[in-house]
């Protein structure tokens, strides 16, 4: 028969299913080499295990199980958590760490949130300790900065305010033991805005003098400009004034303004030789109303009180000059500055928080604001960290348009704090506020929709949500909006 033709017939042995578990058996053994070769503490050797036992390896029968004989072993691959969130979107910070004042909750990272000016500088997370908070009326700012300081005292720091003008940190002050200079028409206290301060131990006799006769002269031509409007002294104006001031300090080691004013009235030969009949005239109207006019009997005798270098807290409080005009109100803000200056600035004096609340404020006053730039840039020498309250970057338009001097030099203090928080803000606020605090559109977009409490801090390069816990004795201390409830 021809191969054509021929047929063949094949008659398969079993079952189906006998036929089936024969293929299978087969298809394992097949693989027991390689697998032994794969684990490689296992002997070539040994008695091949059963193949019943090894059906696990293989893995589930379901459906789109990816059922077979390897496992599934991707590479290790490492990358920054800057990488991986693109892939990963819920990645979030680590956090601070533990060390400093309890703030709260870092609200995505669901962990205790704790911050310290000086801890975060020696660890090279911030290049300064400058701090601003930023937050309309009602969204929690004053409750957060009142949290740090107060919270920062029982850790050992201290903390000054330069100015309460509403009052608001009386409360704090006497719930940590600190102490309150109350200023104002019919207060009992005085403050001598012309005294030396405490010495630091640095300077010699000559530095020492030096530095606070130029104290004393920055004050007495800031009150005359003051008193002008900003207009600026003439070169005999300032010579009359350094001859008045000369000649009171050589009489008295602890001057006054009234000293000095009666210097300027009544000039020695010697400036009249200089300056003329006239020359310090003008400048002698000027300063008279820091004696007899809006601040009289509050900064023109010697101090009836002094600064506490070891109190855990000091406030200058300027509630009583509410409704004063507001020459007045940055008359009273140089001298109680000045005077704080003198304390505050000593680097023997610890490490203290300088707290400057309703910040629009003194940013307008061309005097403080001279100061506050000076304490920012020599803050790590004097080992204080500044804290500026305010409600919205837009209230620096108030002091001058884009193209003013005085309003960019506002607006650095804000650019030059490494540490800046931020409550919620209107969205007619947010393009200023973005472009003043370099926030994200991921940011600004939380930023508007903050609830009460919670804001974003941006810590040197880094960012977080933070929802300010408090406990209830602070809340009866902290609290500003008690009379609004009945």
């Amino acid at each position: 028969m021809s191969l054509k033709n021929q047929e063949v017939t094949y008659t398969p042995s079993g079952t189906r299913a006998e036929r089936k578990d024969a293929k299978r058996a087969a298809a394992r053994d097949a693989t027991l080499p390689r697998r032994r070769l794969f684990h490689g503490d296992e002997d070539k050797t040994a008695e091949q295990p059963d193949p019943e036992r090894l059906r696990g390896d293989w893995g589930s029968h379901e459906a789109n199980s990816l059922w077979g004989p390897h496992r599934l072993r991707p590479a290790p691959h490492r990358a920054s958590t800057m990488t991986f969130a693109a892939a990963y979107p819920f990645i979030t910070e680590s956090g601070l760490g533990h060390e400093g004042t309890y703030i709260g909750t870092d609200v995505f990272g669901s962990g205790a949130f704790s911050y310290d000016p000086w801890i975060l500088y020696d660890k090279g997370i911030i290049s300064g300790p400058s701090i601003v908070v930023i937050g309309t009326v009602g969204t929690g700012k004053s409750m957060c900065g009142k949290s740090l300081v107060a919270r920062s005292i029982t850790l050992g720091r201290k903390a000054a305010v330069a100015s309460d003008p509403k009052g608001e940190w009386v409360s704090v002050a006497n719930a940590v033991g600190g102490k309150v200079i109350s200023v104002g028409p019919g207060s009992s206290a005085r403050v001598n805005p012309l005294d030396a301060g405490p010495r630091p131990s640095l300077l010699t006799d000559t530095q020492w003098k030096a530095v606070v006769r130029q104290r004393r002269r920055q004050l007495l031509v800031a009150l005359v400009s003051l008193m002008r409007q900003g207009t600026p002294l003439h070169p005999v104006e300032h010579t009359a004034m350094d001859m008045a001031l000369m000649e009171t300090t050589a009489e008295n080691s602890t001057p006054t303004l009234p000293m000095v004013l009666d210097h300027l009235l009544n000039p020695s030969p010697e400036t009249l030789a200089l300056v003329g009949r006239d020359g310090g005239v003008a400048v002698s109207h000027s300063l008279r109303r820091t004696v007899s006019g809006d601040l009289e009997g509050m900064f023109d005798a010697p101090s009836t009180v002094a600064f506490d270098a070891d109190a855990p807290m000091m406030v200058m409080d300027t509630s009583a000059l509410i409704g004063a005009s507001e020459q007045a109100l940055s008359l009273a803000a140089a001298c109680s500055a000045t005077w704080l200056e003198a304390a505050v600035t000593n680097p023997d004096g610890g490490k203290r928080l300088v707290v400057y609340d309703e910040g629009w404020r003194m940013l307008a006053d061309p005097y403080m604001l001279a100061k506050m730039s000076e304490q920012w840039r020599l803050a790590r020498t004097y080992g204080i960290a500044n804290l500026l309250i305010m409600h919205k970057v837009a209230d620096l338009n108030e002091i001058g348009d884009s193209t003013s001097g005085h309003r960019q030099k506002a607006l650095g203090l804000l650019t030059e704090a490494d540490t800046r928080i931020i409550y919620r803000q209107k969205h007619d606020a947010m393009r200023l506020t973005k472009e003043a605090l370099g926030l994200t559109e991921a940011e600004c977009d939380h930023v508007e929709n903050l609830p009460k409490g919670v804001g974003l801090w941006k810590v040197g390069n880094r960012s977080f949500i933070v929802a300010n816990r408090v406990t209830t004795d602070e809340l009866e201390v902290f609290g500003t909006d008690d009379r609004m409830h009945l």
